[in-house]
């Protein structure tokens, strides 16, 4: 599939709670979260991002704003959903900043039949954060739950058909998320590994 007909949304307005302070700023090997996540994703697809401009250089992105802010990832998800106007869209959550390029590559899986496709793993656990989504389909499932505040992303992929793509380690090892500081420790420790691969 053409990524010129894709576009990313990353939701970065979450509280923060367990992490203490907001996330998307956080660093790792010198760039924040949200940089990273920026950075890697390829100049043809389009960027939204819902929750304040995190200021980043060298990359073009929108921000929009979810209503109530604070309103969770469903509401954060209809508010980027709404000022984009690609027929596929990605959807990846700031603390996951090694996530870029597994997302992109579940473009390849998803078929015509399917709304969407995202990771599952061994558990049965779907990764809906860190997914593919026909923007048509999930415009329809987002009037079916109403109200999208404060609805979790289950309710919302509980009206899609999804293609389920088994999860590797490798895989797992890039969708990690990063909610505590202890997940930061180990996010960076991960990167550092990255790092000396790409010096072999």
């Amino acid at each position: 599939m053409d990524l010129k007909s894709t576009s990313i949304i990353v939701l970065t307005g979450g509280a923060s709670t367990r992490f203490g302070s907001d996330k998307s700023a956080a660093l790792i090997a010198g760039q924040s979260l949200i940089a990273r996540i920026l950075t890697s994703i390829p100049d043809e697809i389009d960027v939204i991002i819902v929750g304040p401009d995190p200021v980043v250089a060298g990359r073009k992105y929108e921000c929009v704003q979810e209503q109530p802010v604070g309103g969770g990832p469903v509401a954060g998800f209809a508010a980027g959903l709404a000022i984009c106007t690609s027929e596929i869209v990605a959807l990846i959550a700031t603390d996951m900043p090694f996530a870029v390029t597994q997302v992109i590559n579940l473009i390849n899986s998803m078929k015509a039949h399917d709304d969407a496709a995202m990771y599952v793993d061994d558990d049965g656990f779907k990764q809906p954060l860190a997914a593919i989504y026909r923007v048509q389909a999930v415009e329809m499932a987002l009037k079916s739950l109403d109200n999208s505040a404060g609805k979790s992303m289950r309710e919302l992929i509980s009206h899609l058909t999804v293609c389920e793509v088994g999860m590797s380690k490798e895989v797992a090892d890039s969708l990690r998320d990063i909610d505590t500081p202890a997940d930061l420790d180990v996010a960076i420790a991960f990167e550092a590994t990255l790092s000396d691969n790409s010096k072999l």
